[in-house]
């Protein structure tokens, strides 16, 4: 068992030092947007009346971003409260997410999971450089057998001003419904 186990292992690391030889060099600016997530950011959402597209409500929030030691990669977290303390008894929505650049799929990639929704999103995205604006589509089970499609853009103004706003594109006519934005400031 153990010479199986050793075999194994040599086989393994093998194959990763094989494939880290075949790896295409990504561009140094590639990592850009992942490292201007880092650090955390006060967040002023608002959400819309899918149907008329008037502003139905709005939070504050507290997003905390921590970039991996090799930048490649970042984690968000997100806590909205439910009033303007920003105390743990008032959350009233968290989610979480890991995203950076996919070597292998050679694109963006976003996981995230939320108190709202009963399944993993997972984003795919591309990053216009000149205009600082990341584009993400998802799709998302909705547990009642649809696959709901989601387009998202962040734009960054400066260092510390982003703004990423959520469409959900309709079901039937495939049109883009608003449902929320968020301002984020860096602190």
């Amino acid at each position: 068992m153990r010479i199986l186990s050793s075999a194994l292992f040599a086989v393994l690391l093998c194959t990763g030092a094989a494939y880290a030889d075949d790896k295409p060099a990504v561009p140094a600016a590639v990592y850009d947007p992942i490292r201007w997530q880092a650090g955390v950011w006060d967040a002023d959402i608002r959400f819309f009346d899918p149907a008329s597209g008037a502003q139905t409500g709005s939070a504050k929030g507290v997003q905390t971003n921590v970039l991996l030691s090799n930048g490649h990669w970042v984690t968000n977290d997100l806590q909205v409260f439910g009033n303007a303390e920003a105390q743990p008894s008032n959350i009233t929505f968290q989610g979480h997410g890991v995203w950076g650049w996919d070597p292998v799929a050679r694109q963006y990639v976003d996981t995230w999971v939320d108190t709202n929704d009963g399944a993993v999103r997972t984003d795919f995205g591309f990053w216009q450089a000149e205009a600082r604006t990341m584009h993400w589509t998802a799709l998302q089970p909705d547990g009642a057998g649809h696959m709901v499609n989601y387009r998202m853009t962040e734009a960054y103004s400066g260092d510390n001003q982003r703004t990423l706003t959520f469409h959900q594109v309709a079901l039937q006519s495939g049109r883009l419904v608003k449902i929320a934005e968020m301002r984020f400031t860096r602190r």
